[in-house]
């Protein structure tokens, strides 16, 4: 397990997807919250914090991450009263879970919290800059590509494509497929973002 800083895949979700060009954090109803929460639980997975039992996401004893807002959501999950689906965690850590990670992205001076609130179409949003510029463009250029090499990139392009947000022309089941076959806990994870995502989308209809 790793001790150290995370591989990043949460910084570079926040970085390249959830966050517009402007900076700005998305309404609700795009389901790029969804996303957020699953990068962090995939996170955990791919660094051998969490692992899936009996359809339910679980923590393995061990080492903590160094990471400030991964290591709450390993509390978190340590300390659920009853195990919870990937589909349940998912949501319940999509609230808020922007506000934990910009902390660290801060404290790392990779974003900065502007004054004030930005407009978008369905009202005024945060918006941060981005001052690690690189850093996003080189993510935006991997969601971009055919490279799927490492797992937190597949991850990530997974992740892009079940909240409707891919430019690879893939579609997320084709990701859930690779991911599978390489980290089942994560392909399950996935799943449940994408469900959560088109739950959202539909209740956003009726």
């Amino acid at each position: 397990m790793k001790t150290d800083a995370t591989s990043g895949l949460c910084g570079d979700f926040m970085l390249a997807v959830y966050l517009d060009e402007q900076g700005r954090v998305p309404g609700y109803r795009t389901g790029l919250g969804f996303g957020l929460s699953g990068a962090m639980l995939m996170e955990l997975a791919l660094d051998g914090f969490v692992d899936a039992r009996d359809g339910r996401i679980v923590a393995v004893h061990g080492a903590q991450p160094h990471d400030r807002a991964l290591g709450e959501v390993l509390v978190r999950i340590r300390s659920s009263r009853k195990p919870r689906t990937a589909s349940e965690w998912v949501r319940v850590l999509s609230v808020g879970a922007h506000r934990r990670l910009a902390v660290g992205l801060i404290a790392e001076g990779v974003l900065v919290r502007t004054q004030g609130r930005w407009p978008l179409p369905a009202g005024r949003a945060r918006r941060y800059d981005v001052l690690a510029g690189g850093r996003r463009d080189a993510v935006v250029r991997s969601l971009g590509g055919t490279d799927c090499s490492s797992q937190p990139l597949i991850a990530l392009a997974a992740l892009a494509s079940a909240c409707g947000a891919a430019s690879d022309g893939w579609e997320w089941s084709e990701h859930e497929a690779m991911l599978r076959s390489t980290s089942p806990v994560c392909a399950q994870i996935l799943t449940a973002v994408a469900d959560c995502v088109w739950l959202g989308t539909l209740s956003s209809w009726t």
